[in-house]
Protein backbone atom coordinates (compact mmCIF):
# COMPACT_ATOMS: atom_id res chain seq x y z
CA UNK A 1 0.00 0.00 0.00
CA UNK A 2 1.91 3.33 -1.22
CA UNK A 3 -0.28 6.18 -1.02
CA UNK A 4 -0.42 9.75 0.37
CA UNK A 5 3.50 9.75 0.52
CA UNK A 6 4.80 12.44 2.88
CA UNK A 7 6.87 14.84 1.93
CA UNK A 8 8.41 14.61 5.62
CA UNK A 9 12.10 13.91 5.27
CA UNK A 10 14.81 11.53 7.48
CA UNK A 11 15.63 15.15 9.29
CA UNK A 12 12.54 16.19 10.00
CA UNK A 13 12.84 12.95 13.39
CA UNK A 14 14.44 11.85 16.19
CA UNK A 15 15.07 8.92 17.55
CA UNK A 16 15.52 8.96 21.34
CA UNK A 17 14.48 5.66 23.11
CA UNK A 18 11.48 5.99 25.16
CA UNK A 19 12.25 5.58 28.89
CA UNK A 20 9.12 6.71 30.45
CA UNK A 21 5.43 8.32 30.10
CA UNK A 22 5.53 11.82 30.04
CA UNK A 23 2.97 12.42 32.80
CA UNK A 24 0.31 14.80 33.95
CA UNK A 25 -0.25 16.83 30.52
CA UNK A 26 -2.14 20.12 31.17
CA UNK A 27 -5.46 19.26 29.86
CA UNK A 28 -5.92 22.66 27.83
CA UNK A 29 -3.79 25.61 26.58
CA UNK A 30 -4.82 29.41 25.31
CA UNK A 31 -4.80 30.05 21.96
CA UNK A 32 -1.09 30.57 20.99
CA UNK A 33 0.37 28.53 23.59
CA UNK A 34 2.37 25.35 23.52
CA UNK A 35 3.62 22.91 26.59
CA UNK A 36 7.20 22.10 25.34
CA UNK A 37 8.50 19.02 27.27
CA UNK A 38 12.31 19.45 27.62
CA UNK A 39 14.87 16.75 28.22
CA UNK A 40 17.79 17.08 29.84
CA UNK A 41 20.35 14.81 30.77
CA UNK A 42 17.36 12.01 30.68
CA UNK A 43 15.07 13.44 32.53
CA UNK A 44 11.83 15.57 31.28
CA UNK A 45 10.69 18.93 32.35
CA UNK A 46 7.58 21.56 30.75
CA UNK A 47 7.66 24.78 30.19
CA UNK A 48 5.36 27.01 28.65
CA UNK A 49 6.22 29.44 25.79
CA UNK A 50 4.54 31.12 23.38
CA UNK A 51 4.82 30.91 19.46
CA UNK A 52 5.28 33.08 17.37
CA UNK A 53 4.79 31.10 14.09
CA UNK A 54 2.79 28.31 12.79
CA UNK A 55 6.27 27.00 11.02
CA UNK A 56 7.94 26.32 14.26
CA UNK A 57 5.85 23.35 14.73
CA UNK A 58 8.26 21.07 12.50
CA UNK A 59 8.06 18.09 14.82
CA UNK A 60 10.94 16.35 16.55
CA UNK A 61 10.29 13.59 18.47
CA UNK A 62 12.13 12.36 21.24
CA UNK A 63 11.89 8.75 22.89
CA UNK A 64 13.57 7.77 26.02
CA UNK A 65 12.74 3.81 26.87
CA UNK A 66 10.06 1.59 26.18
CA UNK A 67 7.46 4.61 27.21
CA UNK A 68 6.20 7.40 25.12
CA UNK A 69 6.34 11.31 25.01
CA UNK A 70 5.73 13.52 22.22
CA UNK A 71 7.42 17.00 21.43
CA UNK A 72 7.57 19.24 19.00
CA UNK A 73 10.69 21.45 18.26
CA UNK A 74 14.53 20.38 18.45
CA UNK A 75 15.04 20.63 22.23
CA UNK A 76 11.48 18.81 22.74
CA UNK A 77 7.90 17.78 21.87
CA UNK A 78 5.52 20.39 21.69
CA UNK A 79 1.62 19.54 21.80
CA UNK A 80 0.17 22.10 19.38
CA UNK A 81 -3.53 23.65 19.26
CA UNK A 82 -6.10 20.88 18.64
CA UNK A 83 -6.46 19.69 14.82
CA UNK A 84 -9.64 19.07 13.10
CA UNK A 85 -10.07 15.47 12.92
CA UNK A 86 -12.70 14.02 9.81
CA UNK A 87 -11.53 10.85 10.60
CA UNK A 88 -11.81 8.04 13.00
CA UNK A 89 -8.62 7.58 13.52
CA UNK A 90 -5.24 10.12 12.26
CA UNK A 91 -1.75 9.15 12.24
CA UNK A 92 0.01 11.66 14.12
CA UNK A 93 3.33 11.85 11.38
CA UNK A 94 4.72 14.62 13.32
CA UNK A 95 4.40 13.78 16.80
CA UNK A 96 5.32 10.14 16.43
CA UNK A 97 9.58 9.09 16.94
CA UNK A 98 10.88 7.62 14.19
CA UNK A 99 14.56 6.19 15.10
CA UNK A 100 17.35 4.60 13.01
CA UNK A 101 15.69 1.04 13.62
CA UNK A 102 12.32 1.61 15.70
CA UNK A 103 9.44 3.62 15.55
CA UNK A 104 6.71 4.39 18.38
CA UNK A 105 3.82 5.89 15.91
CA UNK A 106 1.12 8.14 17.66
CA UNK A 107 -2.54 8.07 16.47
CA UNK A 108 -5.70 10.22 17.22
CA UNK A 109 -8.76 8.67 17.68
CA UNK A 110 -12.45 9.69 17.31
CA UNK A 111 -16.01 8.07 17.28
CA UNK A 112 -14.33 4.48 17.47
CA UNK A 113 -12.89 1.92 20.32
CA UNK A 114 -8.85 1.87 19.58
CA UNK A 115 -9.60 -1.59 20.82
CA UNK A 116 -11.19 -2.26 17.96
CA UNK A 117 -8.59 -0.69 15.76
CA UNK A 118 -5.06 -2.47 14.94
CA UNK A 119 -2.42 -1.12 12.61
CA UNK A 120 -0.85 -3.21 9.98
CA UNK A 121 3.04 -2.02 8.78
CA UNK A 122 4.56 -2.58 5.21
CA UNK A 123 7.89 -2.19 3.83
CA UNK A 124 8.12 -0.63 0.38
CA UNK A 125 7.64 -3.48 -1.42
CA UNK A 126 4.05 -3.94 0.21
CA UNK A 127 4.67 -6.61 2.13
CA UNK A 128 3.44 -7.07 5.20
CA UNK A 129 5.92 -6.75 8.41
CA UNK A 130 3.35 -7.17 11.07
CA UNK A 131 -0.01 -5.74 12.76
CA UNK A 132 -0.28 -4.64 16.31
CA UNK A 133 -2.36 -2.94 18.78
CA UNK A 134 -2.75 0.61 20.39
CA UNK A 135 -2.11 1.23 23.66
CA UNK A 136 -3.56 4.79 24.89
CA UNK A 137 -0.77 7.51 25.28
CA UNK A 138 -1.20 9.62 28.42
CA UNK A 139 -2.69 12.44 26.03
CA UNK A 140 -6.58 12.66 25.61
CA UNK A 141 -8.21 10.15 22.34
CA UNK A 142 -4.27 9.60 21.72
CA UNK A 143 -2.63 6.10 21.36
CA UNK A 144 0.51 4.75 20.46
CA UNK A 145 2.23 1.76 19.09
CA UNK A 146 6.02 0.38 18.44
CA UNK A 147 7.94 -1.14 15.71
CA UNK A 148 11.41 -2.40 16.52
CA UNK A 149 13.83 -4.31 14.44
CA UNK A 150 13.58 -2.39 11.47
CA UNK A 151 15.97 -1.15 8.64
CA UNK A 152 17.97 2.13 8.68
CA UNK A 153 17.10 4.49 6.08
CA UNK A 154 13.79 2.74 4.71
CA UNK A 155 10.21 3.76 4.22
CA UNK A 156 7.04 1.90 6.17
CA UNK A 157 3.63 2.22 5.45
CA UNK A 158 0.89 2.33 7.75
CA UNK A 159 -2.31 0.73 7.33
CA UNK A 160 -5.41 1.17 9.93
CA UNK A 161 -8.00 -1.80 10.31
CA UNK A 162 -10.97 -2.13 12.42
CA UNK A 163 -12.09 -5.31 13.85
CA UNK A 164 -13.75 -6.63 10.47
CA UNK A 165 -10.01 -6.03 8.60
CA UNK A 166 -12.03 -2.97 6.76
CA UNK A 167 -9.54 -0.35 5.85
CA UNK A 168 -9.67 2.61 8.12
CA UNK A 169 -7.99 6.40 6.87
CA UNK A 170 -5.33 7.60 8.11
CA UNK A 171 -5.24 10.88 7.07
CA UNK A 172 -3.35 12.78 4.46
CA UNK A 173 0.01 11.12 5.61
CA UNK A 174 0.44 7.23 6.35
CA UNK A 175 4.07 6.85 5.63
CA UNK A 176 7.45 6.97 7.73
CA UNK A 177 11.10 6.86 6.99
CA UNK A 178 13.96 5.68 9.12
CA UNK A 179 17.31 7.25 9.68
CA UNK A 180 20.07 6.30 8.09
CA UNK A 181 23.05 5.12 10.67
CA UNK A 182 25.24 8.19 11.45
CA UNK A 183 28.57 8.34 12.10
CA UNK A 184 30.35 10.54 14.46
CA UNK A 185 33.16 12.68 14.61
CA UNK A 186 35.00 12.92 17.82
CA UNK A 187 37.16 15.26 19.42
CA UNK A 188 39.68 14.79 22.30
CA UNK A 189 39.66 17.25 24.85
CA UNK A 190 43.27 16.85 27.10
CA UNK A 191 42.97 20.15 28.52
CA UNK A 192 42.48 18.36 31.62
CA UNK A 193 45.16 15.60 31.36
CA UNK A 194 48.66 15.09 32.68
CA UNK A 195 50.07 12.47 32.94
CA UNK A 196 53.61 13.58 34.68
CA UNK A 197 51.08 14.42 37.46
CA UNK A 198 48.82 11.14 37.05
CA UNK A 199 45.86 13.28 36.31
CA UNK A 200 44.42 11.14 33.55
CA UNK A 201 40.56 13.08 32.39
CA UNK A 202 40.00 12.95 29.03
CA UNK A 203 36.74 14.39 27.56
CA UNK A 204 35.06 13.38 24.50
CA UNK A 205 33.27 15.51 22.14
CA UNK A 206 30.71 14.86 19.60
CA UNK A 207 28.39 17.19 17.60
CA UNK A 208 24.74 16.18 18.77
CA UNK A 209 22.62 19.10 17.81
CA UNK A 210 19.36 17.24 18.24
CA UNK A 211 19.98 15.82 21.63
CA UNK A 212 20.07 12.42 20.97
CA UNK A 213 20.50 9.68 23.55
CA UNK A 214 24.39 8.56 22.62
CA UNK A 215 25.89 6.10 24.91
CA UNK A 216 29.85 5.85 25.19
CA UNK A 217 31.45 2.86 26.01
CA UNK A 218 35.35 3.63 27.08
CA UNK A 219 37.15 0.12 26.27
CA UNK A 220 40.16 -0.08 28.38
CA UNK A 221 41.84 -2.92 25.86
CA UNK A 222 44.62 -4.38 28.14
CA UNK A 223 41.67 -5.26 30.68
CA UNK A 224 37.40 -4.94 30.14
CA UNK A 225 37.14 -5.34 33.49
CA UNK A 226 37.96 -1.24 33.32
CA UNK A 227 35.55 -0.77 30.83
CA UNK A 228 33.10 2.92 31.72
CA UNK A 229 30.48 4.06 30.12
CA UNK A 230 28.38 6.72 29.99
CA UNK A 231 24.80 8.45 28.22
CA UNK A 232 24.60 11.67 27.16
CA UNK A 233 22.31 13.63 25.00
CA UNK A 234 24.37 17.00 25.04
CA UNK A 235 27.36 14.95 23.09
CA UNK A 236 30.18 15.14 26.13
CA UNK A 237 31.65 12.43 27.91
CA UNK A 238 34.27 12.94 31.12
CA UNK A 239 36.59 9.79 32.19
CA UNK A 240 39.38 9.61 33.91
CA UNK A 241 41.24 6.88 32.65
CA UNK A 242 41.69 3.89 35.41
CA UNK A 243 45.23 2.61 34.34
CA UNK A 244 47.37 4.76 32.01
CA UNK A 245 49.16 1.58 31.07
CA UNK A 246 46.84 0.68 28.34
CA UNK A 247 45.28 1.68 25.18
CA UNK A 248 42.03 3.01 24.94
CA UNK A 249 39.03 2.72 22.45
CA UNK A 250 35.58 5.03 23.09
CA UNK A 251 32.65 3.24 20.92
CA UNK A 252 29.78 5.31 20.57
CA UNK A 253 26.22 3.72 20.28
CA UNK A 254 22.75 5.21 19.04
CA UNK A 255 19.96 2.87 19.10
CA UNK A 256 22.76 -0.34 19.88
CA UNK A 257 24.13 1.12 16.37
CA UNK A 258 28.04 1.73 16.40
CA UNK A 259 28.09 5.09 15.25
CA UNK A 260 31.86 6.52 15.73
CA UNK A 261 35.05 4.81 17.38
CA UNK A 262 38.22 6.58 18.32
CA UNK A 263 41.35 5.48 19.62
CA UNK A 264 44.05 7.01 22.64
CA UNK A 265 47.00 5.84 23.96
CA UNK A 266 50.08 7.27 25.49
CA UNK A 267 52.44 4.97 26.42
CA UNK A 268 54.52 2.32 25.36
CA UNK A 269 53.61 -0.76 25.67
CA UNK A 270 55.21 -4.25 25.44
CA UNK A 271 56.26 -5.42 21.57
CA UNK A 272 57.35 -8.21 20.60
CA UNK A 273 61.11 -8.51 18.76
CA UNK A 274 59.73 -9.96 15.38
CA UNK A 275 63.19 -11.34 14.30
CA UNK A 276 63.37 -13.23 17.88
CA UNK A 277 60.38 -15.45 17.38
CA UNK A 278 61.43 -19.20 17.19
CA UNK A 279 57.98 -21.65 16.81
CA UNK A 280 59.07 -25.22 17.18
CA UNK A 281 57.35 -28.56 17.71
CA UNK A 282 56.70 -27.95 21.46
CA UNK A 283 58.70 -24.72 22.11
CA UNK A 284 58.93 -21.11 21.71
CA UNK A 285 61.49 -18.59 22.36
CA UNK A 286 60.76 -14.72 21.47
CA UNK A 287 62.46 -11.40 23.01
CA UNK A 288 60.32 -8.30 23.68
CA UNK A 289 60.87 -5.01 24.19
CA UNK A 290 58.91 -4.65 28.05
CA UNK A 291 58.24 -0.43 27.11
CA UNK A 292 57.51 1.60 29.79
CA UNK A 293 56.28 -2.22 31.91
CA UNK A 294 57.86 -2.85 35.02
CA UNK A 295 59.35 -6.57 33.94
CA UNK A 296 59.49 -7.50 37.71
CA UNK A 297 55.46 -6.86 38.28
CA UNK A 298 54.17 -9.28 35.71
CA UNK A 299 53.52 -13.11 35.46
CA UNK A 300 53.25 -14.90 31.94
CA UNK A 301 51.47 -17.81 31.37
CA UNK A 302 51.28 -20.16 28.10
CA UNK A 303 47.68 -20.88 27.88
CA UNK A 304 46.84 -24.29 25.33
CA UNK A 305 43.38 -24.31 23.18
CA UNK A 306 41.98 -21.26 25.33
CA UNK A 307 41.87 -23.46 28.60
CA UNK A 308 42.81 -21.81 31.32
CA UNK A 309 43.16 -24.55 33.63
CA UNK A 310 45.77 -25.86 32.00
CA UNK A 311 47.72 -22.75 32.05
CA UNK A 312 51.47 -23.54 32.18
CA UNK A 313 53.79 -20.95 34.52
CA UNK A 314 56.83 -19.32 31.81
CA UNK A 315 59.26 -17.57 33.48
CA UNK A 316 60.28 -14.46 31.68
CA UNK A 317 63.84 -13.45 31.98
CA UNK A 318 64.63 -10.07 32.03
CA UNK A 319 68.42 -9.36 30.28
CA UNK A 320 69.29 -5.67 30.16
CA UNK A 321 66.69 -4.06 27.88
CA UNK A 322 64.95 -6.94 26.36
CA UNK A 323 62.65 -9.37 28.30
CA UNK A 324 62.83 -13.08 27.01
CA UNK A 325 59.87 -15.39 27.04
CA UNK A 326 61.14 -19.22 26.95
CA UNK A 327 59.65 -22.66 26.98
CA UNK A 328 60.66 -25.97 25.37
CA UNK A 329 58.07 -28.40 26.42
CA UNK A 330 54.90 -27.61 25.02
CA UNK A 331 52.73 -30.12 22.64
CA UNK A 332 52.78 -30.78 19.27
CA UNK A 333 50.64 -28.79 16.64
CA UNK A 334 48.76 -27.05 19.66
CA UNK A 335 47.06 -23.37 19.88
CA UNK A 336 48.78 -21.41 22.74
CA UNK A 337 47.95 -18.09 24.02
CA UNK A 338 50.71 -16.29 25.66
CA UNK A 339 49.35 -13.95 28.11
CA UNK A 340 51.99 -11.80 30.43
CA UNK A 341 49.74 -9.31 33.12
CA UNK A 342 50.21 -8.07 36.21
CA UNK A 343 51.09 -9.51 39.58
CA UNK A 344 48.65 -7.73 41.79
CA UNK A 345 45.77 -7.56 38.86
CA UNK A 346 45.88 -10.61 36.78
CA UNK A 347 43.07 -9.34 34.63
CA UNK A 348 45.42 -6.40 33.15
CA UNK A 349 47.03 -8.28 30.28
CA UNK A 350 49.90 -5.49 29.37
CA UNK A 351 51.03 -8.43 26.16
CA UNK A 352 49.51 -11.46 24.46
CA UNK A 353 50.51 -13.33 21.67
CA UNK A 354 48.72 -16.83 19.89
CA UNK A 355 50.50 -18.76 17.88
CA UNK A 356 50.52 -22.56 17.29
CA UNK A 357 53.23 -25.17 17.69
CA UNK A 358 54.28 -26.99 14.48
CA UNK A 359 53.10 -30.33 13.75
CA UNK A 360 55.56 -33.41 14.04
CA UNK A 361 56.97 -33.77 10.61
CA UNK A 362 58.44 -36.70 8.76
CA UNK A 363 61.76 -35.69 6.70
CA UNK A 364 62.28 -37.98 3.65
CA UNK A 365 65.49 -39.06 3.13
CA UNK A 366 67.48 -39.94 -0.21
CA UNK A 367 71.23 -41.56 -0.32
CA UNK A 368 73.60 -40.33 -2.70
CA UNK A 369 76.73 -42.77 -3.06
CA UNK A 370 78.10 -41.52 -5.76
CA UNK A 371 81.35 -40.34 -4.18
CA UNK A 372 81.19 -44.36 -2.23
CA UNK A 373 84.24 -46.74 -3.28
CA UNK A 374 84.20 -49.64 -1.84
CA UNK A 375 87.10 -50.83 -3.66
CA UNK A 376 89.34 -48.27 -2.88
CA UNK A 377 87.48 -48.05 0.78
CA UNK A 378 85.81 -44.98 0.73
CA UNK A 379 82.62 -44.64 2.35
CA UNK A 380 81.12 -41.68 1.87
CA UNK A 381 77.70 -40.52 1.55
CA UNK A 382 75.13 -37.75 1.03
CA UNK A 383 71.98 -37.41 2.56
CA UNK A 384 68.93 -35.23 1.32
CA UNK A 385 66.18 -34.15 3.55
CA UNK A 386 63.64 -32.06 2.63
CA UNK A 387 64.21 -29.51 5.52
CA UNK A 388 62.55 -26.81 3.71
CA UNK A 389 62.25 -24.55 6.48
CA UNK A 390 66.06 -24.77 7.56
CA UNK A 391 64.99 -26.35 11.02
CA UNK A 392 67.36 -27.52 13.68
CA UNK A 393 67.70 -31.41 13.47
CA UNK A 394 69.93 -34.01 15.17
CA UNK A 395 70.97 -36.68 12.72
CA UNK A 396 72.27 -40.00 14.38
CA UNK A 397 73.88 -42.35 11.86
CA UNK A 398 73.58 -45.58 13.91
CA UNK A 399 76.18 -48.69 13.27
CA UNK A 400 73.70 -51.50 14.06
CA UNK A 401 76.37 -54.15 14.29
CA UNK A 402 78.56 -51.62 16.43
CA UNK A 403 76.78 -48.90 18.54
CA UNK A 404 80.44 -47.63 19.56
CA UNK A 405 80.56 -46.55 15.94
CA UNK A 406 77.58 -44.28 16.00
CA UNK A 407 78.11 -40.53 14.74
CA UNK A 408 75.99 -37.49 15.50
CA UNK A 409 75.05 -34.47 13.64
CA UNK A 410 73.66 -31.29 13.87
CA UNK A 411 71.77 -29.66 10.56
CA UNK A 412 70.26 -26.40 10.11
CA UNK A 413 70.38 -27.64 6.29
CA UNK A 414 69.07 -30.33 3.78
CA UNK A 415 72.53 -32.07 3.27
CA UNK A 416 74.61 -34.45 5.54
CA UNK A 417 77.41 -35.54 4.21
CA UNK A 418 78.74 -38.76 6.44
CA UNK A 419 81.91 -40.95 6.28
CA UNK A 420 80.59 -44.95 7.37
CA UNK A 421 83.03 -46.33 10.21
CA UNK A 422 82.97 -49.37 8.59
CA UNK A 423 81.49 -51.81 5.39
CA UNK A 424 80.44 -54.60 7.39
CA UNK A 425 77.67 -52.77 9.29
CA UNK A 426 73.85 -52.31 8.83
CA UNK A 427 73.44 -48.41 9.34
CA UNK A 428 69.85 -46.50 10.31
CA UNK A 429 69.90 -42.82 9.27
CA UNK A 430 67.68 -41.43 12.00
CA UNK A 431 66.59 -38.19 12.58
CA UNK A 432 65.14 -36.19 15.29
CA UNK A 433 63.66 -32.62 16.40
CA UNK A 434 62.84 -30.99 19.71
CA UNK A 435 63.17 -34.82 21.03
CA UNK A 436 60.38 -36.31 18.77
CA UNK A 437 61.45 -38.34 15.84
CA UNK A 438 61.02 -37.19 12.71
CA UNK A 439 62.65 -39.76 10.26
CA UNK A 440 64.73 -42.74 9.26
CA UNK A 441 66.28 -44.47 6.42
CA UNK A 442 67.75 -48.63 6.92
CA UNK A 443 70.83 -48.90 4.61
CA UNK A 444 73.85 -51.05 4.24
CA UNK A 445 76.57 -51.63 1.61
CA UNK A 446 77.67 -55.35 2.47
CA UNK A 447 75.83 -58.25 1.75
CA UNK A 448 75.75 -59.77 6.04
CA UNK A 449 75.48 -63.06 7.61
CA UNK A 450 73.41 -65.02 7.95
CA UNK A 451 72.01 -68.39 10.09
CA UNK A 452 71.10 -71.50 7.89
CA UNK A 453 68.11 -72.19 9.49
CA UNK A 454 67.35 -75.34 8.46
CA UNK A 455 71.41 -76.32 9.42
CA UNK A 456 70.25 -75.98 13.37
CA UNK A 457 70.66 -78.76 15.73
CA UNK A 458 70.07 -78.24 19.41
CA UNK A 459 69.75 -80.70 21.98
CA UNK A 460 69.97 -80.43 25.95
CA UNK A 461 73.85 -80.52 25.96
CA UNK A 462 74.63 -79.31 22.26
CA UNK A 463 74.10 -76.82 19.55
CA UNK A 464 75.22 -77.05 16.32
CA UNK A 465 74.98 -74.84 13.02
CA UNK A 466 76.03 -73.49 9.61
CA UNK A 467 76.37 -70.14 8.83
CA UNK A 468 76.29 -67.97 5.65
CA UNK A 469 79.01 -65.67 5.91
CA UNK A 470 78.10 -62.93 3.04
CA UNK A 471 80.44 -60.72 2.81
CA UNK A 472 82.88 -61.44 5.73
CA UNK A 473 85.79 -63.15 5.45
CA UNK A 474 86.41 -66.26 7.74
CA UNK A 475 89.90 -65.15 9.03
CA UNK A 476 88.55 -61.89 10.77
CA UNK A 477 85.52 -63.30 12.44
CA UNK A 478 85.16 -64.98 16.62
CA UNK A 479 82.67 -67.21 17.72
CA UNK A 480 81.24 -67.53 21.12
CA UNK A 481 78.46 -69.27 23.13
CA UNK A 482 77.02 -66.53 25.82
CA UNK A 483 75.27 -68.25 28.68
CA UNK A 484 72.32 -65.19 29.50
CA UNK A 485 72.30 -66.05 32.82
CA UNK A 486 75.96 -64.68 32.99
CA UNK A 487 77.18 -63.30 30.53
CA UNK A 488 80.72 -63.36 31.58
CA UNK A 489 80.15 -67.07 30.68
CA UNK A 490 81.42 -66.90 27.36
CA UNK A 491 82.42 -70.50 25.33
CA UNK A 492 84.26 -70.69 22.43
CA UNK A 493 83.00 -72.29 19.20
CA UNK A 494 85.13 -73.77 17.03
CA UNK A 495 84.88 -72.45 13.33
CA UNK A 496 85.41 -75.27 10.52
CA UNK A 497 84.27 -74.40 6.92
CA UNK A 498 81.63 -76.10 5.56
CA UNK A 499 81.20 -77.99 2.42
CA UNK A 500 79.15 -75.46 1.21
CA UNK A 501 81.00 -72.33 -0.24
CA UNK A 502 81.22 -69.69 1.67
CA UNK A 503 79.91 -70.85 5.15
CA UNK A 504 81.05 -72.59 7.66
CA UNK A 505 80.15 -74.77 10.78
CA UNK A 506 79.72 -74.62 14.36
CA UNK A 507 79.39 -77.02 17.05
CA UNK A 508 79.64 -76.95 20.75
CA UNK A 509 78.72 -80.20 23.28
CA UNK A 510 78.33 -79.87 27.40
CA UNK A 511 76.32 -77.35 27.55
CA UNK A 512 73.43 -76.86 30.36
CA UNK A 513 70.07 -78.16 29.94
CA UNK A 514 67.09 -76.02 29.68
CA UNK A 515 69.50 -73.13 29.28
CA UNK A 516 69.31 -69.69 27.69
CA UNK A 517 72.53 -68.93 25.44
CA UNK A 518 73.20 -66.16 22.40
CA UNK A 519 75.47 -66.89 19.98
CA UNK A 520 77.64 -64.50 19.19
CA UNK A 521 80.27 -63.63 15.97
CA UNK A 522 82.29 -61.02 16.06
CA UNK A 523 85.39 -59.37 14.34
CA UNK A 524 88.32 -60.44 16.16
CA UNK A 525 90.16 -57.68 15.65
CA UNK A 526 87.43 -55.39 17.11
CA UNK A 527 84.95 -57.17 19.86
CA UNK A 528 82.27 -54.80 19.83
CA UNK A 529 81.28 -55.25 16.37
CA UNK A 530 79.50 -58.16 16.44
CA UNK A 531 77.97 -59.97 12.52
CA UNK A 532 75.62 -62.05 14.22
CA UNK A 533 73.72 -62.60 17.34
CA UNK A 534 71.28 -66.06 17.77
CA UNK A 535 69.54 -66.57 20.87
CA UNK A 536 68.29 -70.37 21.83
CA UNK A 537 67.12 -72.23 24.82
CA UNK A 538 68.35 -76.34 24.84
CA UNK A 539 65.76 -79.04 25.58
CA UNK A 540 65.21 -79.72 29.14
Amino acid sequence: MKQNNSNVTNEEFNNFAVHEIIANKEASHETGEYNEIQITNGLISTTEEESSSSDDSTSKAISIGSSIGVAIGIGGIVVGAAIGISTPILFLSAQSIIGISEAHCFFELSNIDYEQVSIQLENEEGVEIELVDLFPADFTNQYVTSFYNLTPNSTYYLQGLNSNGEELNLGEVNSFTTLDVPTYDIDIDRSNYDKINEQYNLTFIIDNPNGYPIEALLVCENDETLNQHLLSTEGIYQFSLPNILSSYRLELYQENFLVGQTFFSDYEGMNVIEESIEIGISSIYMGLNPGEINVYQIDAYLIPNDNLEQAIEADPAPDGNILYVMNYELEPNTSYLLKISDKNRPTFTYFSYRFNTLPIPNYDITIDDSNFDIANGIYNLTFTINNEDNCYIDATLICLNDETLNQSHSIITNTLEVTLPTLFSEYQLSLSQEGHDVGSKEFSYYIPMSLIQNSLNITNSSFACEVELGDISIEQIDAYLQLNDDPSNELVLEIVPSDNANSISLRMEGLLANASYTLKIRDNSRPTLTYLTYTFNTSA
